[in-house]
C-alpha cells in the first residue's frame, strides 16, 4: 500500500521532464542540442571505461579463453585434414590426354575409409511386426 504514491509521482516527474526538454528545444535550440551531445559523448566515454577495464576482462579470460584455443586449433586441424586436394594440371596436354585421363578417373572413384567411422552390429534381420501389437 505505501507504493500507491510512488507511481503517480514518477509519472509527474517524466511529464515535467518532457515538458522542459520541449520548452528547451524551441526557445534555447543551440544549447538544448550542445548538453544532448555533451551527455551522448559522457555517456559513450563511462560505457567504454566500464567495458575496458571490467567487461572485457570477465569474458575472454580463464576457460572461455582456452576452450576457444583448442576449438579455432581443432576447426584448423579438420580443415587440414579433409580439404580436397587440388588437381595438377601436367605441361604435356597435347600429347594423348585419352590415354592420361582414365588413371585419373580411376583414382578418383578410390575412397579412403574413414577412420573415425566403424559398424555397430546388431540384430538388424529380426524387424518387429508392428501390425501384431
Amino acid at each position: 500500500m505505501s507504493r500507491n504514491w510512488v507511481t503517480p509521482v514518477i509519472y509527474t516527474l517524466i511529464a515535467l521532464a518532457v515538458f522542459y526538454v520541449g520548452v528547451q528545444m524551441f526557445t534555447n535550440t543551440s544549447s538544448f542540442l550542445r548538453s544532448i551531445v555533451m551527455m551522448i559523448g559522457i555517456a559513450v566515454l563511462i560505457y567504454g571505461a566500464i567495458y575496458f577495464f571490467f567487461i572485457r576482462n570477465r569474458m575472454g579470460s580463464g576457460a572461455n579463453r582456452n576452450e576457444m584455443k583448442k576449438y579455432k586449433q581443432a576447426v584448423k586441424q579438420s580443415k587440414q585434414k579433409y580439404k580436397a586436394p587440388k588437381p595438377v594440371k601436367s605441361a604435356k596436354t597435347s600429347t594423348s590426354p585419352t590415354s592420361k585421363s582414365t588413371p585419373l578417373q580411376k583414382k578418383k572413384t578410390k575412397r579412403k575409409q574413414s577412420s573415425h567411422l566403424r559398424v555397430i552390429e546388431g540384430n538388424k534381420n529380426n524387424k518387429k511386426d508392428r501390425a501384431s501389437f
